[in-house]
């Protein structure tokens, strides 16, 4: 009987010991996953009294996949960044420091580096009280993996130049421009991959790489967001009046509160986004208090999209108890007109950028 309480005692150690993975032994690790074949990351950590297994693991695993990452980045750094800047850069002069220029919002670390396919295992060597991790993917997944994320990035940066272009057509110069700063991190995401295969196939090669779609594509985006850098054109009619004059202010005033939207006032119909006609003149209301003055402005507003010829717009203006828009003075009627157009210019330049940017 003792002897077989003995026996039971230590078969759960005994079987602890043989089932431990293969990669947990450093001498085994490499047998199983020569480096040649395989890009591995290994992490170990002795357990502190009270520590949850678990929680040291999972730690542990994001530990793994970064030494995974550096081995790539070492290769990256040491052996492909002349050769890749060679055949990413060649006939498209001028494309790496425009690309720069677009990119500086887009933060990016050498740990950010994903690689595709990546596996992570981890176990509890319960006789020492530790814990690991491994990561590991087999070069030949890892070289079809990035080339297919490489062609399938690319062809989404392609959709999204298409898709700029047509905004652009239909004069939603704002939209485009947002879309535009969108594609911006997938650029990153293609030169990461790009980086990847020439890292670890020493065939790698222009082809392979897709240089040339690359450099095509970088080029077409670098046009097409210098074109918006100007922002939307907006041709503005002003029938402003001030009793018996007119009333120029109150396009400068619009023109100021518009300036957020990067928009380019200018004076050729033709080469507008946008065409805007102000219509407004004011009426003075009974006096009801000395020396109190008040006018009300029957204003209207249209907006006309010029690539379609559509008129999005086109209304009475009121504030928001539906009313007129009215303005105030202790002087004269005057100065309570032009209380009431600087009230008019915010109403104004609301209903403006809701229609742009829609």
């Amino acid at each position: 009987m003792r002897r077989i309480l003995f026996l039971l005692f230590i078969f759960p150690m005994y079987v602890a010991a043989q089932t431990l993975p293969a990669w947990y032994d450093a001498a085994s690790r490499r047998a199983t996953y020569p480096p040649e074949r395989y890009i591995t990351g290994f992490s170990v950590s002795q357990l502190a009294a009270g520590e949850s297994p678990t929680k040291a693991m999972n730690a542990l695993q994001e530990k793994a996949r970064v030494n995974a990452v550096s081995t790539i980045q070492v290769r990256v750094k040491n052996d492909t960044e002349d050769r890749l800047e060679q055949l990413q850069y060649k006939g498209a002069e001028g494309n790496k420091s425009a690309m720069a220029r677009y990119l500086q919002s887009v933060t990016h670390s050498s740990v950010d580096l994903e690689i595709t396919g990546l596996q992570i295992e981890t176990c509890h060597d319960t006789q020492k009280n530790r814990v690991a991790a491994f990561a590991y993917v087999k070069i030949s997944d890892l070289l079809r993996q990035t080339d297919r994320k490489l062609t399938a990035t690319l062809s989404k940066i392609e959709i999204g130049l298409d898709e700029m272009d047509q905004l652009v057509a239909n004069g939603q110069k704002m939209q485009a421009r947002e879309r535009g700063e969108k594609l911006a991190p997938m650029f990153v995401s293609a030169e990461d991959a790009q980086r990847i295969l020439i890292a670890v196939d020493e065939f790698a090669d222009a082809e392979s790489l897709q240089t040339a779609l690359m450099a095509s594509l970088q080029k077409r985006y670098i046009k097409t967001m210098a074109d918006l850098k100007n922002g939307i054109g907006i041709y503005l009619v002003n029938h402003a009046s001030l009793f018996e004059s007119s009333y120029p202010e109150l396009a400068s005033q619009i023109k100021g509160c518009l300036s957020s939207l990067g928009c380019e006032f200018v004076t050729n119909v033709d080469k507008s986004d946008w065409e805007i006609t102000v219509i407004s003149k004011p009426y003075v209301l009974k006096q009801a208090i000395e020396n109190s003055f008040f006018c009300r402005l029957n204003a209207t507003l249209k907006i006309t999209k010029r690539a379609t010829g559509q008129c999005v717009y086109e209304a009475r203006v009121y504030n928001d108890a539906g009313m007129d828009v009215k303005g105030g003075s202790t002087t004269n009627n005057d100065d309570a007109a032009v209380d009431a157009y600087k009230n008019l210019t915010t109403i104004i330049c609301d209903i403006i950028k809701q229609q742009i940017q829609q």
